[in-house]
């Protein structure tokens, strides 16, 4: 099942733990995966490599001293620690690939996790172990779409065509 991230807390919340969020999902959906792809979208330095790809170490602890370094790599180069990419999967990624088991390939409004019921609640697990909500994200088919709730001739024209 598809799971899309909690806007309320990565967009709304100033405060919010960011990268520990990332750090925590990402190394929990990784115990699933055996493949990875990081890329840097906006580079403090274009001297560096802007992508990092292959297999995840297969021992429990060295995946995820792994995916911390990685996931710290992203933040550590990126201008804005929402744009990035990072893939983790149990099959070889691309960023031009299928839906990811984790998969957040540009900005965190487009973040989602592709897990079992079993998967997602040890994460839920994980998120509160860790201090984080355990409503981090939430089930795709619970999406609810809001208008946009303009006056203009564009907004009420929208209206009609996308949501009658």
């Amino acid at each position: 099942m598809r799971y899309l991230a909690e806007l309320y807390y990565f967009q709304d919340q100033r405060e919010f733990p960011f990268q520990k969020s990332v750090i925590v999902t990402a190394t929990t959906v990784a115990r699933w995966c055996s493949h990875f792809y990081a890329g840097i979208i906006v580079p403090w330095n274009c001297n560096i490599p802007l992508e990092k790809k292959g297999l995840l170490p297969t021992p429990f602890r060295s995946k995820e001293i792994f995916v911390t370094e990685l996931v710290n790599w992203l933040f550590e180069n990126s201008m804005s620690e929402e744009l990035f990419c990072l893939l983790l999967d149990d099959k070889p990624v691309s960023p031009l690939g299928e839906i990811a088991r984790f998969d957040h390939r540009d900005d965190t409004c487009c973040w989602l996790l592709d897990l079992t019921d079993d998967e997602f609640a040890e994460c839920q697990v994980q998120w509160q172990v860790n201090g984080l909500p355990r409503d981090l994200f939430y089930p795709e088919h619970q999406t609810v779409c809001i208008p946009y709730p303009g006056r203009g001739l564009k907004a009420k024209l929208l209206r009609v065509l996308l949501y009658t």
